[in-house]
């Protein structure tokens, strides 16, 4: 065995806490501590942890608590060279450690300790509860901070009109994202329709679809179709997103439909609705046969739902905001699914 991977089995065994070393109580005239600070991007949050006036800091760890009801814990991770042993998490507290190897130099002054990276699941403040550090100097000497610190970390709502909106956090998420936006008054305006073109626009821009330099379209109405859209209507056309009207129109302007959108969304996937499926809405009589299928797929993956006695409303306009929480759903279902 290599001194290296000696020292390194040591130290880990140092920062988890399974060796017995000396732990100094933390001196009257010793000022280093632990600091806490938030950083908010959309629905994320990261929590940024400092050490504030360390002395040879070789290796550390700390327990930072938080309510996973509010919040999702996505990744950890260190800037500091060395080793992070990966974060221990159980039911909303996270064990974070790391270690320098060999023989390098403990850390002095103030240093960035660690970033956690949290996804909020409610627009609730958020609590986090930092206690138990541990610093490790370059000699295996443990000193063991008293500090409990506390963070409450507010969402912040970019829009004047959605802060009691179903759809909050989709339309603030979905704004992070860069495929939406609001309005120069500072309003989103959620619950306004939607129309064909803007949805078509929407989708594209959210699936990072590549937008052809010369949209080749061959709708009847082409002319009626925006400039700025031509790219996002050529894209949806030519990957089977979209297709035209019975007449061979598009009807850019046109106020886009829950069916239109559900069928246009399972699309996106490259989903192909099993002959003669259909969705158990009370109203499922009133989807159009060519919509059928496709509603049954999105209803049955939970991306969509009813508008309440077990309805669906199939020609109901949909608006801003059901149009993204619609996209966040496929795209954030599909996305968990690759990752198995």
């Amino acid at each position: 065995m290599t001194s290296t991977k000696r020292s390194l089995i040591i130290l880990l065994a140092v920062v988890l806490c399974l060796a017995i070393l000396p732990v100094h109580s933390l001196a009257a005239d010793d000022s280093q501590e632990i600091r806490l600070e938030a950083v908010n991007k959309g629905t994320s949050i990261v929590i940024l942890v400092t050490g504030v006036n360390l002395h040879d800091l070789y290796a550390y760890q700390f327990n930072l608590d938080y309510d996973p009801r509010q919040v999702e814990f996505v990744e950890a991770k260190s800037e500091i060279a060395g080793f992070t042993v990966e974060p221990k998490v159980n039911e909303g507290s996270i064990l974070f450690a790391h270690t320098k190897i060999g023989k390098a130099a403990g850390t002095n002054g103030d240093v960035l300790l660690a970033s956690l990276k949290f996804e909020r699941l409610t627009a609730k403040d958020a609590e986090f509860r930092l206690y138990a550090a541990k610093l490790v100097d370059s000699e295996l000497e443990m000193t063991e901070l008293s500090q409990d610190v506390r963070l409450i970390d507010a969402l912040v709502i970019p829009f004047t009109d959605i802060a009691s909106h179903w759809a909050l956090l989709s339309i603030i998420r979905a704004v992070d994202q860069g495929w939406v936006n609001g309005y120069p008054d500072k309003a989103f305006r959620p619950n306004q329709p939607v129309t064909r073109v803007e949805f078509t626009s929407m989708l594209v821009r959210a699936l990072g679809l590549d937008l052809p330099s010369q949209p080749q379209l061959d709708y009847s109405d082409q002319q009626n179709i925006p400039g700025w859209a031509r790219g996002y209507v050529g894209a949806a056309t030519q990957a089977g997103l979209i297709q035209g009207l019975p007449d061979g129109s598009f009807q850019p302007n046109r106020l886009i439909t829950r069916a239109e959108m559900a069928t246009i969304l399972v699309r996106s996937q490259g989903i192909l609705p099993e002959e003669g499926l259909a969705p158990t809405f009370s109203d499922a009589a009133s989807i159009p046969s060519w919509a059928q299928g496709y509603i049954a797929v999105a209803a049955g993956r939970g991306w969509i739902k009813g508008v309440g006695d077990n309805r669906f409303a199939p020609n109901q306009q949909a608006s801003r905001a059901e149009a993204v929480h619609l996209i966040l759903s496929v795209m954030k279902q599909e996305s968990h699914a690759r990752d198995v």
